[in-house]
């Protein structure tokens, strides 16, 4: 007796695709896809490539078909991506109004390392450029990504991810940078219903996003480069905060201790260019007081919060560090082969769901993405038993079994 080729890709997968409306932009056969891309990528040992997802399905699914739904199918990306921010916008704006918590809209950039082609090289991965690696301290090769993230309390879920591409311009013929495409997102989000901050590193402390920021009923706390200009009361010229910070004496600090670490911190409430009254938070750590290497700003565009409470909101920021880390990790967020930009900006969508599936849609209650993760590979495993005990019951022999499941011994010649 055979077996029936239809192994379910786990129920709560396709409850998932359901909910989303996919089903009103995809085909069957396209739903079918993402359903196995989401299955595979939750699976052990998966590692982003289209190689894996092939072998990860129970179906006749090739990596060639796998390919083309990536790179030729006639489906439109940007339709799935605005149903994917429809549902995170919905689901944390709602969680803001229940709980009374606020809402961060978190954005920073990562990079995706792949190694530099020879020049005879005849299909090079698109668009791949040097980038400054914070990280490394050093220009690496690769795809930059500026990603968002939506964050009421324990809930974060993707918002975008954008490919920087240096040679893009603008209609008036400008560079595209970064901070366009952080000014793009942050414009593309309602109002927070009760409070709400954008939050970035000294990069995106850049004067047109925290007024974009504003307009949208954003505050704005980030990161601020200490060559940036402010106007002190107490002297009758401006300075450079690191100019600034060596005049202050260390009874004008207010030791602070954040995440188990305390620091010399000297508040500044007025002037900066662009913005007539904002917090400029002075920082050093408590062993380093004077140390120019270890000298840090912060500037907040809400003068009512304390000192104290900058910090701690400026600390949720590290969330989209944990975001990135735990998709190149568990995701293969970065280890990715295909080759053309529409191709790789599939996949970063697809990875997007597969993170919002474990995230939110995994069970009833939503859960951190790592504990997401782990129910969504126990049940991929438990739907695979029962199906194995049903063809049991209905007497399907083992063999035919393990050939459904890819398991039978390839045959030597």
């Amino acid at each position: 007796m055979s077996t029936e080729n239809n192994i379910p890709y786990n129920k709560e997968i396709n409850n998932f695709i359901i909910k989303l409306g996919l089903s009103l932009y995809l085909t069957l056969p396209q739903l079918k896809h993402v359903c196995e891309f989401i299955f595979a990528a939750v699976g052990r040992g998966y590692d982003g490539k289209v190689i894996h997802i092939a072998e990860s399905c129970y179906q006749s699914t090739y990596r060639t078909s796998i390919g083309q739904f990536l790179s030729k199918s006639p489906w439109n990306e940007d339709y799935i991506l605005r149903a994917l921010q429809k549902f995170a916008v919905n689901k944390i704006w709602q969680l803001s109004r229940d709980t009374g918590k606020p809402i961060y809209v978190i954005i920073d950039d990562t990079i995706c390392k792949k190694t530099k082609p020879s020049s005879r090289a005849k299909n090079p991965i698109e668009k791949c450029q040097f980038h400054q690696s914070h990280l490394e301290n050093k220009k690496v090769y690769g795809h930059q990504v500026v990603g968002a993230l939506l964050q009421c309390g324990d809930v974060t879920i993707p918002y975008q991810l954008t490919l920087y591409d240096k040679t893009k311009v603008d209609k008036d013929n400008k560079k595209f940078t970064k901070i366009n495409i952080a000014v793009n997102i942050i414009s593309s989000l309602p109002e927070p219903p009760i409070q709400g901050f954008v939050l970035g590193d000294s990069w995106y402390s850049a004067e047109i996003i925290i007024k974009t920021a504003k307009a949208k009923g954003f505050e704005y706390i980030g990161a601020l480069k200490t060559n940036r200009i402010i106007y002190p009361k107490c002297s009758r010229m401006n300075h450079k905060i690191n100019g600034f910070a060596k005049t202050i004496n260390k009874e004008d600090f207010h030791l602070v201790t954040v995440n188990k670490h305390s620091y010399y911190v000297y508040r500044y409430e007025g002037k900066i260019n662009g913005f007539k009254n904002v917090v400029i938070l002075i920082s050093y750590p408590k062993e380093a007081l004077y140390n120019e290497k270890a000298l840090k700003s912060f500037i907040s565009t809400d003068i009512n919060l304390t000192t104290e409470e900058i910090l701690f909101q400026y600390r949720e920021r590290w969330t989209i560090e944990v975001f990135f880390r735990q998709n190149k990790m568990e995701l293969g967020f970065d280890n990715y082969q295909v080759r053309g930009e529409k191709a790789i900006k599939r996949f970063w969508i697809l990875t997007q769901l597969t993170y919002l599936y474990c995230t939110c849609c995994i069970s009833t209650d939503c859960s951190k993405f790592g504990e997401g993760l782990k129910i969504a590979r126990k049940q991929s495993q438990q739907e695979v038993i029962a199906w194995v005990y049903s063809q049991y019951k209905k007497g399907v022999s083992l063999n035919a079994i393990f050939d459904t499941l890819k398991l039978s011994h390839n045959k030597c010649a």
